[in-house]
């Protein structure tokens, strides 16, 4: 893990600022790991609907198999709704993550019950079917959004950092929750900005769950326990044509 690299494949077309040089993404890597930025060449250019997610499958899939190839030794797709995610275990021999599914165990590994704050109340349904399909919707205390579109986080500042702590309280008082996970992959090192609001208010013993190094963690240390995806659950899929449409 320490020579080869664990790519970041994003699955939206837009320009990624927080990839730049000294930025939160930047500075996701543990000691001894590389993680290098794959954009997709088509798709959506932010993820907040089945649709999008759907449109954004198959150039994620092609970018996830082109790292492969390239020598990476884990792939993780950077989005909540971590499309392509089972189709890119079955074609891939690496460990491949979405940070949906790895931040939901992550916040249920740290508490009881833990809070969503999602971008768009749209998305409350996705999430809540997410964590019935990864089997923590006992866990999920509530879906609270902070209605700010993907592609507007980077612009919306102290507005946006307000809102999700506005949020992040009420999901704590109001729902139960003793975990909060960001629910955007755009929100990347807000966590840091998070905390002292809820320490302000009283809640200093809530963990804040950053999905994006949270999930290059754990990719990391998969690799290093020489771990992978069960063929049993994840098979390859068999040979066959595919008509009109880009095959890795």
């Amino acid at each position: 893990m320490s020579e080869n690299p664990c790519p970041r494949t994003s699955p939206c077309t837009s320009s990624d600022p927080w990839s730049a040089p000294g930025s939160p993404r930047s500075r996701t890597a543990p000691p001894g790991v590389t993680v290098r930025t794959r954009q997709v060449a088509s798709g959506p250019e932010s993820i907040e609907s089945a649709y999008d997610e759907a449109l954004a499958g198959p150039g994620t899939l092609l970018a996830a198999v082109e790292a492969e190839r390239e020598g990476a030794d884990a792939v993780v797709i950077d989005c909540m709704g971590d499309p392509a995610l089972e189709a890119a275990r079955e074609r891939l021999t690496v460990p491949v993550l979405g940070p949906g599914q790895t931040g939901m165990h992550m916040a249920a590994l740290l508490g009881h019950r833990f809070a969503v704050l999602a971008v768009l109340p749209r998305l409350t349904s996705r999430f809540e079917a997410a964590a019935a399909r990864y089997g923590l919707a006992s866990a999920l205390a509530s879906v609270r959004a902070v209605d700010v579109p993907v592609l507007a986080i980077e612009s919306a500042g102290d507005e946006l950092v307000a809102r999700m702590t506005e949020q992040a309280v009420a999901a704590v008082r109001e729902d139960g929750a003793h975990v909060l996970l960001l629910g955007c992959t755009g929100m990347i090192g807000l966590a840091e900005r998070l905390r002292p609001a809820l320490d302000a208010a009283g809640l200093d013993g809530v963990p804040v769950v950053d999905p994006v190094p949270a999930t290059v963690q754990v990719a990391a240390g998969l690799v290093r326990a020489g771990l992978r995806a069960s063929g049993l659950s994840y098979p390859p899929p068999p040979r066959k044509r595919y008509l009109g449409v880009p095959v890795a």
